[in-house]
């Protein structure tokens, strides 16, 4: 990531295109604006990593960043998408705990940078962006245990998949043609899955014949990011 500048203008009007800033008037916009650093984030490059206790919100400016949450067993993982005009990493700012999700860019970005003193006082100042959130918390609640409940339900190559995408988003590797090296033997990924050794090599083999995957000696390279993506989604 580059070093951290000011918002520009044109970013700063922007934000009205997010769901927390609805309603929010121009004027108070670029007031809000800046109290933000942005950053240039490289393609593949971590935002954000499960543990962390940094407790800073950030805001998608421009391109988009792929999230996942890991559950507290370790298996189950949830990815999304953020575009432009989303926000995250505001739960670690509203209760000081550590990181849920790991972040990373899917394309080089732009993000804003709030730091948790400033949007605690912005929600006081601003009783609409308390609401705003409160709103979106709860979409985001529903969809998460909608998805949760996919993820019990799915079989043993998805659970793989989801698997290969976290070790990729890792070693910031979660990209067209991104290479994991180090990777676990089949049989510790049938540990981490919950399931059995023959039916993670399948899965595995089923991935790379279909140009998903290729495989070659403790490393994966992902041959085609967008089928690896639908393939982990519930």
């Amino acid at each position: 990531m580059t070093a951290s500048s000011r918002i520009e203008t044109q970013e700063a009007l922007d934000l009205a295109a997010s769901d927390l800033f609805s309603g929010i008037a121009d004027d108070d916009l670029h007031g809000i604006a800046d109290r933000m650093t942005v950053m240039t984030v490289p393609k593949g490059r971590l935002i954000m990593q499960h543990g962390d206790l940094a407790t800073d919100v950030f805001f998608v400016l421009s391109g988009t960043v792929i999230g996942q949450l890991v559950a507290q067993s370790g298996r189950q993982i949830l990815f999304t998408e953020f575009d432009a005009g989303a926000h995250f990493g505001e739960m670690a700012a509203l209760d000081g705990a550590a990181r849920s999700i790991t972040i990373s860019a899917s394309s080089d970005c732009r993000i804003a940078r709030l730091t948790k003193a400033d949007f605690t006082e912005l929600m006081m100042t601003f009783p609409r962006i308390a609401i705003n959130l409160a709103r979106e918390l709860g979409k985001r609640l529903r969809s998460m245990n909608d998805r949760l409940f996919g993820l019990v339900m799915h079989d043993v190559e998805t659970r793989v998949v989801i698997r290969i995408m976290q070790l990729a988003q890792d070693q910031e590797q979660l990209v067209q043609g991104g290479t994991i090296t180090d990777v676990p033997t089949h049989e510790a990924l049938a540990s981490f899955v919950g399931s059995n050794r023959e039916a993670v090599s399948r899965s595995v083999a089923r991935l790379a014949k279909s140009g998903v995957i290729a495989t070659d000696r403790g490393r994966i390279s992902i041959r085609d990011l967008d089928r690896l993506m639908d393939a982990a989604d519930p």
